[in-house]
């Protein structure tokens, strides 16, 4: 099936500009804060703003003429585009995930040997605190990854991490 190119550019901006972001509300004020620099000018919004507005620019530098189909469109329209590019950028974060989970695994694994046991890169079972190498990277600060209790705890469930 051929993707929409909404689809794509949204995987793309969220993979290299805001992960976590609502398309729907950035497209919204995005447009009013537009508005809001061409009249009194860009010193005039708060901090705040002026990041939102600048991830909004990033979008429209990422997908040509968006801007004039945002003011061109309808209300209904507009929504439908936004979730196109909602849709893009939800699906960049798992595939953002996959990577890391893979180059961890390289990371700590020692040059020119195996890791003792063996992750997998395609499972979870075996990794974060089931793991020796993992556990001991993510045994929160306070706590000692070698005291077999805390061990024993974090791999249960019962110490959690807050956060």
């Amino acid at each position: 099936s051929v993707q929409d190119p909404l689809v794509h550019h949204g995987h793309h901006f969220g993979c290299v500009v805001h992960a976590f972001c609502n398309i729907q509300t950035l497209l919204t004020n995005g447009m009013t804060l537009m508005v809001e620099v061409e009249e009194r000018g860009p010193e005039t919004l708060t901090r705040e703003e002026r990041k939102e507005y600048s991830v909004f620019w990033e979008l429209l530098k990422i997908i040509l003429n968006l801007e004039d189909c945002i003011m061109s469109s309808s209300e209904q329209d507009m929504i439908a585009m936004a979730e196109l590019i909602q849709k893009g950028a939800s699906a960049a974060r798992p595939d953002d995930t996959k990577s890391m989970k893979a180059a961890i695994i390289d990371w700590i694994t020692p040059k020119g040997q195996a890791l003792i046991p063996h992750i997998p890169r395609n499972a979870e079972m075996g990794r974060g605190f089931h793991h020796e190498c993992t556990g001991a990277l993510l045994c929160p600060a306070g706590y000692e990854w070698a005291n077999s209790e805390t061990k024993a705890k974090l791999r249960s469930g019962r110490l959690q991490v807050a956060g």
